[in-house]
């Protein structure tokens, strides 16, 4: 009768964690969604046909570039791939 009890408990705490991560990520993804700055404006990225690579004759690296100029050199190109991501939804 002991396991039985114990048994019910551990179920019924184990969903109640459930419930509550639930709850945590419905909350989360409605702050996310409601916030009018989270999708980039898509009209406004340059083409995704115009991403290529040039060599810096200086520097002697590649850098990506897009019809707009650089992407830039800390994650911009991720950025930029990622706010693509985000439009097509």
């Amino acid at each position: 009768m002991l396991k039985n009890r114990l048994f019910n408990l551990l179920i019924a705490i184990a969903l109640v964690i459930v419930v509550a991560l639930t709850v945590e990520e419905a909350f989360a993804t409605t702050i996310i969604t409601s916030q009018p700055d989270a999708v980039p404006e898509c009209n406004r990225l340059p083409s995704r046909l115009s991403i290529h690579t040039e060599i810096v004759k200086e520097t002697g690296t590649r850098l990506s570039y897009t019809e707009s100029g650089p992407t830039g050199v800390d994650g911009g190109l991720q950025e930029l791939l990622n706010a693509y991501r985000s439009c097509s939804r």
